[in-house]
């Protein structure tokens, strides 16, 4: 029976080690296929890099220097499109946001047609500083938490005998604060959710007034050109997505022209 009972322990305690030495392989896999891939680039085999940099993007395991690299091995293909997109994923990374801003301008100046660029207006400047450092879900924190303070302060004032008056105004500032923090957390995550950007990675597509290919042309649209993309609008027709250029021109192109952020 003792024998037995170690038999069957001896069999847990291999199962164990065994799962452990895979657990460990597939940790370990990732960063030897990306070590594998950083070699090939070293040693100009770019086709090569790029196909295990996308095995890792395929699965999932993504990092700034991962979409770093990647644009990197684009740009020395000379496929500039697809190097400015790998380089904005980079960008926001912090520990490689200011490789990839450097990779960005170099990109740039090689393309040899320039979009032209309307300035943003202030609100959405705002929204998208909120949308890339605080994030909805924390400005939503942040308003239920100023809303719960506004609210014990102008209970409080009813028991304490101090500064009614100035307890009810914080109280009461405090509230409206929050409530326009709530909005804008849904607002932001809306704009997040229905608004994307993205880049033009082919050399050359026109931007037109309807999804098909024999609609008037609003626009012709060049490599590296950047969108900002209306999910919503563009989920009822397959195959092509409703843009805003960066000129402020909208029409719909053909989705397989650019690739998302």
């Amino acid at each position: 029976m003792v024998a037995r009972s170690r038999f069957f322990s001896n069999i847990f305690l291999s199962a164990v080690f065994f799962l452990g030495c895979v657990s460990v392989a597939k940790s370990q896999q990732p960063q030897a296929v990306f070590d594998r891939a950083n070699q090939q680039l070293q040693s100009a085999n770019y086709s090569k890099a790029l196909s295990l940099y996308k095995q890792l993007e395929d699965d999932n395991t993504v990092s700034g220097a991962l979409f770093l690299n990647m644009g990197v091995a684009y740009e020395r293909v000379d496929s500039l499109g697809k190097a400015k997109y790998y380089l904005l994923k980079a960008s926001r990374f912090e520990e490689t946001e200011s490789e990839a801003k450097e990779g960005l301008q170099f990109v740039e100046s090689r393309f040899s047609r320039q979009s032209a660029v309307l300035p943003k207006f202030p609100w959405n400047v705002a929204v998208d500083w909120l949308r890339h450092n605080i994030g909805a879900s924390n400005i939503l924190l942040i308003g239920i938490l100023l809303l719960n303070i506004g609210v014990i302060l102008y209970v409080v004032r009813w028991f304490v005998e101090w500064y009614p008056g100035l307890l009810r105004i914080f109280g009461l500032s405090t509230v409206v604060v929050s409530l326009l923090l709530i909005s804008c957390s849904f607002y932001t995550d809306y704009v997040d959710n229905r608004y994307s950007k993205a880049v033009m990675v082919t050399e050359q597509a026109p931007v037109l007034e309807n999804p098909q290919q024999d609609a008037s042309l609003i626009s012709q649209s060049f490599e590296g050109y950047t969108f900002t993309v209306d999910h919503h609008r563009s989920r009822k027709v397959n195959q092509w997505s409703y843009v805003r250029m960066s000129n402020g021109l909208y029409g719909w192109i053909q989705s397989s022209d650019i690739r998302t952020l």
